[in-house]
């Protein structure tokens, strides 16, 4: 009786829930989930769409709501998919770097709305669980605070393959895209229950750079004629550059450790640009695909649909690509999210982040909220209407990164028309201040004209995160792990070492670079 009468309060909760959407628990909406690699935010929104076709991105925003001002909350793939999969902030998780991210037992939304009745399927990327990507990538996020300067990345480049009817470039992601068109037509069609896909893609991130070789990272913007032909060339901008020796340190490291410290072209970069551009559409037209089969099969009228990036990409601003940056294209990311009970043609300027995707899906399903979450549910936002999780969005986000390319602890607060950036402990790296209504290109820091907003703003974020102390316990485990590898491989270091993907500049000078190493590791806390 006891266990009838639970049961029966469950059920209550969740019908009283769901009406908020105007759903009953009997028809709780499917919920779809494209995530790509690298795709930058801004282009989800005019005018930064202008300058490459993407029907499919423009259709969601027409058909449902686009968050103007969504973040990543690490700008890099593992710790910022660890942060969306499980809600919680990367200090919370321990994500410190694409090595170091959840459990494979962690609980994510997907495996809430499994156990709440929803059928769960995913497929393609998912890298949010530990013990992943290369050795040469955990090294450099363990030697960030090396004092040393070494080129880990390859120059960017631009490949150019096949002929404008080469719609299949990526194809590793077309087969993935084929796999869910499938898996929809086939099977969701037929389900009983309502359904929850997750698509993972890899576009628009880079290529391996094949030449570099098998330790190569991804340097190379790779397309075809056909998908260039969605980019209006004269539109694509060449960003405005500081001068090298004005250049904030950390920026300054990133610049280097990322090869871009040369000199380019306007064509180099307008070119890298472009192809860039050219990648988001081809990623646009597998979003397509899957949209196209919702609606063929009369699903897309029951379905809630998000499509989002784990971060984006900087593509030659700030003379730098890749991510693991704070600067608008690494760590702006798209969000749009369309269906039953979603505002259509609407936009949101109010700052918000992937760890509100899981309270947000929750919301969807009629969920009940577990406690400890970092994010808010965006329901309120999309649909005017209250939903059950209650605690309005506080209208800021915290995005941190602890990864290679980076050589200190980093920690971004944006809330309205600022972006504080600070450091380490907040004392032995100078922060940045941005304004980003009168300086869209992060061109100009005015921490120092701006004291009192920067203090306002720390204090703000060490209500949220302790970060000084967050900044020593990474800098402990970066340490500690070096030394183990370093034990593991016995005879073997010195040789490993140098041959990783900064070995051009390693081995200029190996034996001093192995003693720099030797000194930093004595400092061992």
């Amino acid at each position: 009786m006891r266990m009838f009468r639970v049961l029966m309060l469950l059920i209550l909760h969740m019908n009283a829930h769901c009406m908020y959407l105007n759903w009953t628990s009997h028809d709780r909406p499917n919920i779809v989930m494209l995530m790509s690699d690298a795709f930058d935010g801004r282009l989800t929104f005019s005018p930064g769409n202008k300058v490459v076709q993407l029907p499919y991105i423009n259709y969601m925003r027409e058909m449902g709501a686009v968050f103007l001002n969504s973040y990543t909350n690490s700008p890099i793939c593992c710790p910022s998919r660890a942060a969306m999969w499980s809600g919680q902030f990367v200090h919370l998780t321990q994500a410190w770097n694409n090595y170091k991210c959840l459990d494979p037992n962690a609980t994510t939304w997907m495996n809430h709305l499994g156990k709440s009745g929803y059928h769960t399927h995913s497929m393609g990327k998912l890298d949010y669980t530990s013990g992943h990507h290369s050795v040469s990538n955990r090294v450099e996020a363990w030697t960030r605070d090396v004092p040393f300067l070494l080129r880990q990345e390859g120059r960017p480049v631009t490949d150019l393959v096949g002929d404008t009817s080469t719609k299949r470039v990526m194809t590793k992601d077309w087969n993935i895209t084929d796999a869910a068109v499938q898996w929809i037509r086939h099977t969701a069609v037929s389900l009983a229950q309502p359904f929850a896909l997750y698509v993972g893609l890899n576009l628009p991130h880079p290529y391996h750079t094949d030449s570099l070789g098998p330790t190569a990272g991804g340097s190379t913007f790779r397309t075809s004629p056909y998908w260039l032909n969605k980019v209006s060339y004269d539109q694509v901008s060449v960003p405005k550059w500081l001068r090298v020796e004005d250049m904030h340190p950390v920026d300054y490291y990133s610049t280097f450790t990322k090869n871009c410290s040369g000199h380019f072209t306007e064509e180099e970069i307008r070119n890298i640009r472009a192809f860039y551009y050219a990648m988001c559409a081809e990623t646009d037209s597998m979003l397509g695909e899957v949209i196209d089969s919702l609606r063929d099969t009369g699903l897309l009228s029951r379905t809630v649909v998000l499509f989002t990036s784990d971060h984006g990409d900087l593509a030659m601003e700030h003379r730098q690509f890749y991510k693991m940056s704070m600067f608008e294209g690494s760590s702006h990311v798209p969000l749009l999210i369309m269906g039953p009970g979603v505002k259509t043609g609407f936009e949101i300027s109010l700052p918000v982040s992937l760890v509100d995707i899981y309270p947000t899906v929750l919301d969807l399903a009629g969920v009940p909220q577990p406690g400890g979450l970092s994010g808010h549910s965006l329901i309120p936002l999309v649909s005017g209407v209250s939903a059950q999780s209650a605690e309005p969005h506080p209208g800021w986000v915290l995005s941190e990164y602890h990864g290679c390319n980076a050589n200190a602890s980093t920690y971004m607060l944006r809330i309205g028309e600022w972006k504080y950036i600070t450091y380490a402990d907040g004392l032995t790296v100078l922060p940045q201040l941005f304004n980003l209504s009168k300086d869209e290109s992060e061109l100009r820091n005015v921490a120092s004209h701006f004291p009192d907003v920067c203090q306002d703003l720390d204090k703000l974020l060490r209500t949220v995160v302790d970060y000084p102390s967050v900044s020593q316990a990474v800098h402990r485990y970066n340490k500690q792990q070096f030394l183990e590898w370093k034990q593991n491989l016995g005879d073997r270091y010195s040789q490993i070492i140098a041959n990783l993907r900064w070995h051009i500049d390693w081995q200029k000078d190996a034996k001093s670079n192995e003693r720099v190493i030797e000194e930093w590791l004595l400092g061992l806390d």
